[in-house]
């Protein structure tokens, strides 16, 4: 895309100061978008949520192209107890059913509503599941279930709509890599329980080249819309890796050994259910569509991706 038509397309992100969404934002201002951030309790705000009326207001003078909604607390951040599992599923909900209900009322509706998800939708599997697979049973799956019932709205009123299922996102920065950098460096590293676990990850930088050529060509998602007017796109790499490779990988990569697993009784003893879910389960996704859409992931396999991550700091 042409910077000067870059230039006219603004762009609203929700959950702009996370690892994705603010990466997200530096990315799209470098190529030309106006990127604005959906903020909170902040009247004054062009764009902004009221956590007690649980209310969206937009300023109907600027035109979105797209809405991207990457809102919500970590759920790997605490255990999780039944307050902090409510609050995990409130926050997520509430937001996006205020979001989608203010753009589906918008005069000049967005081309483009991108919702974030999580490859949780599918519930645990060791076998590979794609974007045509049911959702799970366990709390994962419910949560990202609802999370996904929440655009209705926008949906209804026939916004092009993308539920967005993210695998684990690798970054240095942040996430599930970001805080394994420093007890890796220091020699502490090791695999998660026996290590026989897969992960479904992608990298950073795919995710946001991903993103950019959604927002650059939304058409590109008609042809996987079902009877709902929604499109889901699980966004991890080509095939899923187990913990033990991930962790042979990363150590290669910061050239440090990895003899110190941290084995299931202490990870279920320090982390409760939230462990056993993140760091133990089963997840075991592919997507089916990426190729469909016309885009080829940078960093296809952990060792591309990690090399380039550690050498950029990205």
């Amino acid at each position: 895309m042409q910077g000067s038509k870059a230039m006219q397309q603004h762009v609203l992100i929700s959950g702009a100061s996370g690892l994705i969404g603010s990466a997200l934002s530096t990315h799209l201002a470098r190529l030309g978008f106006v990127v604005h951030a959906l903020e909170r309790d902040n009247p004054a705000a062009r764009f902004n949520y009221s956590s007690a009326s649980r209310q969206v207001a937009l300023d109907h003078s600027i035109s979105l192209s797209a809405v991207i909604n990457l809102a919500g607390p970590s759920i790997a951040d605490g255990r999780w107890t039944a307050r902090r599992k409510q609050e995990l599923l409130e926050s997520r909900v509430d937001l996006t059913t205020a979001l989608a209900t203010a753009l589906a009322a918008a005069p000049q509706p967005p081309a483009l509503f991108l919702s974030a998800s999580a490859v949780g939708f599918y519930g645990e599997s060791t076998l590979p599941l794609n974007e045509e697979a049911p959702a799970g049973d366990d709390y994962l799956a419910s949560l990202a279930t609802r999370w996904e019932a929440a655009t209705a709205p926008a949906r209804q009123v026939g916004i092009p709509t993308a539920h967005l299922r993210f695998g684990v996102v690798l970054s240095t920065k942040g996430g599930v890599l970001g805080k394994l950098m420093l007890p890796f460096s220091l020699c502490v590293g090791g695999k998660l329980g026996d290590g026989h676990q897969p992960m479904s990850w992608i990298a950073l930088p795919d995710v946001l080249n991903l993103l950019t050529r959604l927002i650059e060509a939304p058409a590109v998602l008609t042809a996987h819309t079902d009877s709902e007017g929604v499109s889901a796109l699980n966004l991890v790499a080509d095939e899923p890796i187990t913990n033990a490779v991930f962790t042979k990988a990363l150590g290669r990569a910061l050239h440090r050994p990895t003899s110190f697993p941290l084995p299931k009784p202490l990870i279920r003893l320090l982390f409760g259910e939230m462990g056993d879910a993140l760091l133990l389960g089963h997840s075991a996704v592919i997507s089916t569509r990426l190729a469909a859409l016309g885009y080829t992931l940078q960093y296809p396999s952990i060792d591309l991706a990690l090399a380039y991550l550690i050498e950029h700091k990205a």
